[in-house]
Protein backbone atom coordinates (compact mmCIF):
# COMPACT_ATOMS: atom_id res chain seq x y z
CA UNK A 1 0.00 0.00 0.00
CA UNK A 2 1.92 3.03 -1.23
CA UNK A 3 1.63 6.44 0.42
CA UNK A 4 0.58 9.37 -1.72
CA UNK A 5 2.35 12.71 -1.61
CA UNK A 6 1.20 15.15 1.08
CA UNK A 7 2.50 18.29 -0.64
CA UNK A 8 0.09 21.09 -1.42
CA UNK A 9 -1.84 21.00 -4.70
CA UNK A 10 -3.54 23.64 -6.76
CA UNK A 11 -7.15 22.51 -6.33
CA UNK A 12 -10.55 24.03 -6.86
CA UNK A 13 -12.17 25.98 -4.02
CA UNK A 14 -14.37 25.89 -2.01
CA UNK A 15 -14.17 22.34 -0.80
CA UNK A 16 -17.10 19.94 -1.11
CA UNK A 17 -18.71 19.89 2.37
CA UNK A 18 -18.16 17.00 4.76
CA UNK A 19 -20.94 14.42 4.94
CA UNK A 20 -21.64 13.11 8.44
CA UNK A 21 -22.67 9.68 7.24
CA UNK A 22 -21.17 6.37 8.28
CA UNK A 23 -21.65 3.13 6.32
CA UNK A 24 -24.71 1.06 7.26
CA UNK A 25 -24.05 -1.91 9.50
CA UNK A 26 -26.03 -4.99 10.39
CA UNK A 27 -27.92 -5.18 13.67
CA UNK A 28 -25.63 -5.99 16.54
CA UNK A 29 -27.88 -8.72 18.04
CA UNK A 30 -30.44 -10.06 15.54
CA UNK A 31 -32.63 -13.04 16.34
CA UNK A 32 -30.71 -16.29 16.13
CA UNK A 33 -31.07 -17.85 12.67
CA UNK A 34 -30.68 -21.57 11.84
CA UNK A 35 -27.06 -22.78 11.76
CA UNK A 36 -25.19 -22.20 8.50
CA UNK A 37 -24.79 -25.19 6.22
CA UNK A 38 -21.52 -25.89 4.43
CA UNK A 39 -23.35 -26.21 1.09
CA UNK A 40 -24.43 -22.55 1.34
CA UNK A 41 -21.01 -21.14 2.16
CA UNK A 42 -18.35 -20.09 -0.32
CA UNK A 43 -14.90 -20.61 1.20
CA UNK A 44 -11.37 -19.39 0.59
CA UNK A 45 -8.33 -20.60 2.55
CA UNK A 46 -5.42 -18.18 2.80
CA UNK A 47 -2.19 -19.03 4.63
CA UNK A 48 1.07 -17.10 4.49
CA UNK A 49 4.49 -17.96 5.85
CA UNK A 50 5.63 -16.28 9.05
CA UNK A 51 9.00 -17.43 10.50
CA UNK A 52 8.27 -21.05 9.64
CA UNK A 53 4.62 -20.99 10.71
CA UNK A 54 1.59 -20.37 8.51
CA UNK A 55 -0.75 -17.52 9.45
CA UNK A 56 -4.06 -16.64 7.83
CA UNK A 57 -7.52 -18.12 7.96
CA UNK A 58 -10.64 -19.13 6.13
CA UNK A 59 -13.06 -16.63 4.60
CA UNK A 60 -16.68 -17.82 4.40
CA UNK A 61 -19.34 -16.02 2.35
CA UNK A 62 -23.01 -16.83 2.78
CA UNK A 63 -24.60 -17.79 -0.57
CA UNK A 64 -27.90 -18.84 0.99
CA UNK A 65 -30.48 -17.43 3.39
CA UNK A 66 -29.49 -15.78 6.67
CA UNK A 67 -27.86 -18.27 9.03
CA UNK A 68 -25.95 -18.37 12.31
CA UNK A 69 -22.16 -18.64 12.34
CA UNK A 70 -21.12 -18.08 15.94
CA UNK A 71 -18.43 -19.32 18.28
CA UNK A 72 -15.67 -21.61 17.03
CA UNK A 73 -15.75 -24.23 14.29
CA UNK A 74 -14.34 -27.66 14.93
CA UNK A 75 -11.03 -28.14 13.12
CA UNK A 76 -8.98 -31.18 12.15
CA UNK A 77 -6.66 -32.48 9.45
CA UNK A 78 -7.42 -35.22 6.91
CA UNK A 79 -5.27 -37.68 5.00
CA UNK A 80 -2.67 -40.40 5.68
CA UNK A 81 -0.04 -37.90 6.86
CA UNK A 82 -2.48 -36.48 9.41
CA UNK A 83 -3.16 -39.96 10.78
CA UNK A 84 0.57 -40.61 11.16
CA UNK A 85 1.48 -37.28 12.77
CA UNK A 86 0.91 -35.92 16.27
CA UNK A 87 -1.00 -32.62 16.16
CA UNK A 88 -3.17 -30.53 18.46
CA UNK A 89 -5.92 -27.95 17.92
CA UNK A 90 -6.40 -25.14 20.41
CA UNK A 91 -9.13 -22.49 20.46
CA UNK A 92 -7.92 -18.94 21.06
CA UNK A 93 -10.12 -15.88 21.62
CA UNK A 94 -8.48 -13.83 18.90
CA UNK A 95 -7.80 -10.93 21.23
CA UNK A 96 -5.63 -8.21 19.77
CA UNK A 97 -6.97 -8.52 16.22
CA UNK A 98 -6.96 -5.19 14.40
CA UNK A 99 -10.32 -3.45 14.51
CA UNK A 100 -12.06 -3.25 11.14
CA UNK A 101 -14.33 -0.18 10.96
CA UNK A 102 -16.10 -1.58 7.89
CA UNK A 103 -17.04 -4.94 9.39
CA UNK A 104 -20.38 -5.57 11.05
CA UNK A 105 -20.58 -6.16 14.85
CA UNK A 106 -19.58 -9.63 15.99
CA UNK A 107 -23.12 -10.25 17.25
CA UNK A 108 -24.48 -9.86 13.71
CA UNK A 109 -23.14 -13.37 12.99
CA UNK A 110 -26.24 -14.64 14.81
CA UNK A 111 -27.87 -14.01 11.41
CA UNK A 112 -25.20 -13.71 8.72
CA UNK A 113 -27.02 -12.11 5.80
CA UNK A 114 -26.87 -13.34 2.21
CA UNK A 115 -23.68 -12.04 0.57
CA UNK A 116 -22.01 -11.20 3.87
CA UNK A 117 -18.75 -12.82 4.95
CA UNK A 118 -17.05 -14.09 8.08
CA UNK A 119 -13.59 -15.42 8.72
CA UNK A 120 -11.79 -17.81 11.03
CA UNK A 121 -8.23 -16.84 11.96
CA UNK A 122 -5.61 -19.63 11.94
CA UNK A 123 -2.01 -20.04 13.07
CA UNK A 124 -0.40 -23.39 12.17
CA UNK A 125 3.09 -24.30 13.34
CA UNK A 126 5.63 -27.16 13.53
CA UNK A 127 4.37 -29.78 11.09
CA UNK A 128 6.68 -32.82 11.23
CA UNK A 129 4.94 -35.27 8.94
CA UNK A 130 6.30 -38.55 7.56
CA UNK A 131 9.58 -37.91 5.79
CA UNK A 132 10.36 -34.71 7.67
CA UNK A 133 13.98 -33.95 8.50
CA UNK A 134 15.92 -32.08 11.14
CA UNK A 135 16.81 -29.56 8.43
CA UNK A 136 13.30 -28.16 8.65
CA UNK A 137 11.43 -30.03 5.94
CA UNK A 138 7.78 -30.57 6.90
CA UNK A 139 7.57 -33.94 5.12
CA UNK A 140 4.22 -35.21 3.92
CA UNK A 141 1.41 -32.76 4.61
CA UNK A 142 -2.28 -33.34 5.33
CA UNK A 143 -4.53 -33.47 2.30
CA UNK A 144 -7.11 -31.09 3.75
CA UNK A 145 -8.18 -28.89 6.63
CA UNK A 146 -11.62 -29.95 7.85
CA UNK A 147 -13.96 -27.45 9.49
CA UNK A 148 -17.07 -28.66 11.34
CA UNK A 149 -19.97 -26.26 11.77
CA UNK A 150 -22.54 -26.15 14.55
CA UNK A 151 -25.22 -27.52 12.23
CA UNK A 152 -23.30 -30.76 11.86
CA UNK A 153 -22.01 -30.19 8.34
CA UNK A 154 -18.33 -30.12 7.41
CA UNK A 155 -16.18 -28.54 4.74
CA UNK A 156 -12.86 -29.82 3.41
CA UNK A 157 -10.29 -27.25 2.31
CA UNK A 158 -7.37 -28.71 0.29
CA UNK A 159 -3.91 -27.90 1.64
CA UNK A 160 -1.01 -27.13 -0.69
CA UNK A 161 1.62 -26.38 1.97
CA UNK A 162 2.49 -27.03 5.58
CA UNK A 163 4.58 -25.16 8.17
CA UNK A 164 8.22 -25.97 8.81
CA UNK A 165 9.19 -28.80 11.13
CA UNK A 166 10.98 -27.08 14.01
CA UNK A 167 10.76 -29.71 16.77
CA UNK A 168 9.99 -33.35 15.82
CA UNK A 169 9.50 -34.26 19.49
CA UNK A 170 6.63 -31.80 19.86
CA UNK A 171 3.16 -31.93 18.30
CA UNK A 172 2.06 -29.65 15.51
CA UNK A 173 -0.26 -26.90 16.76
CA UNK A 174 -3.22 -25.30 15.03
CA UNK A 175 -4.60 -22.21 16.79
CA UNK A 176 -8.19 -21.42 15.78
CA UNK A 177 -9.92 -18.10 16.46
CA UNK A 178 -13.72 -17.71 16.62
CA UNK A 179 -15.82 -16.53 13.70
CA UNK A 180 -15.48 -12.81 13.04
CA UNK A 181 -17.27 -10.55 10.52
CA UNK A 182 -15.11 -9.99 7.47
CA UNK A 183 -15.13 -7.66 4.45
CA UNK A 184 -13.22 -9.27 1.54
CA UNK A 185 -10.70 -7.36 -0.53
CA UNK A 186 -11.70 -6.66 -4.12
CA UNK A 187 -9.67 -8.03 -7.10
CA UNK A 188 -6.82 -6.10 -8.82
CA UNK A 189 -9.27 -4.76 -11.42
CA UNK A 190 -10.82 -2.61 -8.65
CA UNK A 191 -7.75 -0.39 -8.33
CA UNK A 192 -8.54 3.34 -8.43
CA UNK A 193 -5.98 5.51 -10.17
CA UNK A 194 -6.46 8.36 -7.74
CA UNK A 195 -3.87 10.32 -5.79
CA UNK A 196 -4.52 11.98 -2.43
CA UNK A 197 -3.05 14.97 -0.65
CA UNK A 198 -3.94 16.65 2.66
CA UNK A 199 -3.91 20.43 2.28
CA UNK A 200 -3.25 23.28 2.83
CA UNK A 201 0.25 22.66 4.21
CA UNK A 202 3.38 24.44 3.09
CA UNK A 203 5.51 21.34 3.53
CA UNK A 204 4.92 17.69 4.33
CA UNK A 205 6.37 18.31 7.82
CA UNK A 206 3.75 20.87 8.84
CA UNK A 207 1.42 19.29 11.44
CA UNK A 208 -2.33 19.70 11.45
CA UNK A 209 -3.69 21.29 14.66
CA UNK A 210 -5.82 18.95 16.74
CA UNK A 211 -7.58 19.54 20.07
CA UNK A 212 -8.72 16.96 22.60
CA UNK A 213 -12.48 16.55 22.55
CA UNK A 214 -12.88 18.70 19.43
CA UNK A 215 -13.22 18.16 15.68
CA UNK A 216 -10.10 17.95 13.56
CA UNK A 217 -10.99 19.66 10.29
CA UNK A 218 -8.85 19.21 7.20
CA UNK A 219 -9.21 18.92 3.43
CA UNK A 220 -8.26 16.11 1.06
CA UNK A 221 -7.48 16.73 -2.59
CA UNK A 222 -8.45 13.77 -4.79
CA UNK A 223 -6.57 13.85 -8.09
CA UNK A 224 -7.29 11.67 -11.12
CA UNK A 225 -3.87 10.17 -11.94
CA UNK A 226 -5.23 8.14 -14.86
CA UNK A 227 -5.68 8.91 -18.53
CA UNK A 228 -9.49 8.72 -18.55
CA UNK A 229 -12.17 10.66 -16.67
CA UNK A 230 -12.97 9.10 -13.31
CA UNK A 231 -16.66 8.58 -12.47
CA UNK A 232 -17.71 7.99 -8.87
CA UNK A 233 -20.56 5.74 -9.98
CA UNK A 234 -23.95 5.13 -8.44
CA UNK A 235 -22.70 5.00 -4.85
CA UNK A 236 -20.06 7.12 -3.16
CA UNK A 237 -16.93 5.37 -1.89
CA UNK A 238 -16.14 4.92 1.77
CA UNK A 239 -13.06 6.25 3.47
CA UNK A 240 -11.35 5.35 6.74
CA UNK A 241 -9.51 7.87 8.88
CA UNK A 242 -7.44 7.17 11.96
CA UNK A 243 -5.39 9.24 14.38
CA UNK A 244 -2.46 7.22 15.67
CA UNK A 245 -3.57 4.10 17.53
CA UNK A 246 -7.10 5.41 18.18
CA UNK A 247 -10.05 3.40 16.89
CA UNK A 248 -10.43 4.06 13.12
CA UNK A 249 -13.65 5.58 11.80
CA UNK A 250 -15.36 5.03 8.45
CA UNK A 251 -17.50 7.54 6.56
CA UNK A 252 -19.10 7.95 3.14
CA UNK A 253 -17.38 10.45 0.84
CA UNK A 254 -19.70 13.28 -0.18
CA UNK A 255 -19.57 12.69 -3.94
CA UNK A 256 -23.24 13.46 -4.56
CA UNK A 257 -23.53 15.82 -7.50
CA UNK A 258 -19.95 15.13 -8.61
CA UNK A 259 -20.05 13.83 -12.16
CA UNK A 260 -16.43 13.06 -12.92
CA UNK A 261 -12.83 14.09 -12.36
CA UNK A 262 -10.96 14.80 -15.59
CA UNK A 263 -7.43 13.35 -16.01
CA UNK A 264 -4.87 15.23 -13.87
CA UNK A 265 -7.62 17.33 -12.31
CA UNK A 266 -8.56 17.42 -8.62
CA UNK A 267 -11.53 17.81 -6.34
CA UNK A 268 -11.23 19.12 -2.81
CA UNK A 269 -13.23 17.47 -0.01
CA UNK A 270 -13.71 18.84 3.49
CA UNK A 271 -13.15 16.08 6.07
CA UNK A 272 -13.81 15.96 9.82
CA UNK A 273 -12.41 13.61 12.45
CA UNK A 274 -13.54 13.69 16.11
CA UNK A 275 -10.52 13.75 18.42
CA UNK A 276 -11.24 11.82 21.65
CA UNK A 277 -10.83 13.70 24.92
CA UNK A 278 -8.36 11.00 25.94
CA UNK A 279 -6.16 11.33 22.83
CA UNK A 280 -2.43 11.44 23.69
CA UNK A 281 -0.98 14.94 23.70
CA UNK A 282 1.82 15.86 21.35
CA UNK A 283 2.84 14.58 17.94
CA UNK A 284 0.76 11.93 16.23
CA UNK A 285 -0.11 10.83 12.69
CA UNK A 286 -3.33 10.98 10.71
CA UNK A 287 -4.07 8.33 8.08
CA UNK A 288 -6.75 8.79 5.41
CA UNK A 289 -7.58 5.84 3.13
CA UNK A 290 -10.09 6.02 0.29
CA UNK A 291 -12.11 2.97 -0.84
CA UNK A 292 -10.12 0.69 1.51
CA UNK A 293 -11.38 -2.60 0.07
CA UNK A 294 -10.15 -1.83 -3.46
CA UNK A 295 -6.83 -3.18 -4.69
CA UNK A 296 -3.91 -1.01 -3.51
CA UNK A 297 -6.25 1.71 -2.21
CA UNK A 298 -5.08 5.34 -2.26
CA UNK A 299 -3.88 6.48 1.15
CA UNK A 300 -2.21 9.56 2.58
CA UNK A 301 -0.72 10.43 5.97
CA UNK A 302 -0.01 13.70 7.73
CA UNK A 303 1.45 14.69 11.11
CA UNK A 304 -0.89 16.07 13.75
CA UNK A 305 -0.11 17.94 16.96
CA UNK A 306 -2.70 17.26 19.64
CA UNK A 307 -3.14 19.90 22.35
CA UNK A 308 -5.55 20.54 25.22
CA UNK A 309 -8.78 22.24 24.32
Amino acid sequence: MGLASTTALATPSPAIPWLDRQPPRARAHPALAPPCRAANLGTRLFLQGATGSLVGGVALTNRGPACALVGWPGASFAGPAAQATHWQVRKVPGAGEAADPLADPVGSLRALAHGKSARVGLVWSNWCGPGSSAAGSSGQRPTALVLRLAGGTTMRLPLTRAPRCDSPSRPSKLLVAPFRPFVPQLPPSSQLFLRLAIIPRATAADPLPGQRGALLRYRVAVTNAGNRPYHFGRSCPLYVEQLGGIQPRAYVLNCRGVGEIAPRHSLLFAIVLPVPASAPLGSDELTFELAPRTSNPPVVQAPVRVVRR
